[in-house]
């Protein structure tokens, strides 16, 4: 099997591709990989395309300033009642929780 190498050639038009030695007419020239990048735009390309890092503004906003996890023992029908209260109202259990400890404390933060 005959194993050709591929070569970047500009056709007399401008057009660049990339082909084997023995493909390449009269009419094209060979250029160097640099060259065949820059015509086709390839830095363009790969900026426009470009993934991953961090971006300003991406991600959840955070609802809470400072959390702490704790856990607590509560009875079987205070859960049911935070669970039915939280969906009722569309809100999270522990914004629930949030808006039960300021009525209690007196606190309408």
């Amino acid at each position: 099997m005959n194993k050709d190498k591929l070569v970047y050639v500009k056709d007399d038009e401008g057009y660049a591709i990339r082909k084997k030695a023995s493909e390449v007419l009269e009419s094209e020239t060979i250029i160097t990989e640099e060259e065949y990048k820059k015509i086709v735009g390839h830095d363009i390309m790969l900026k426009l395309t470009g993934r991953g890092g961090k971006r300003e503004g991406a991600g959840r906003k955070k609802v809470y300033k400072c959390r702490k996890k704790a856990t607590f023992e509560l009875e079987e029908t205070d859960v049911i009642s935070l669970k039915e209260y939280a969906k009722k109202h569309k809100i999270s259990k522990n914004k629930a929780i949030h808006k039960a400890i300021n009525l209690l404390t007196g606190n309408e933060n």
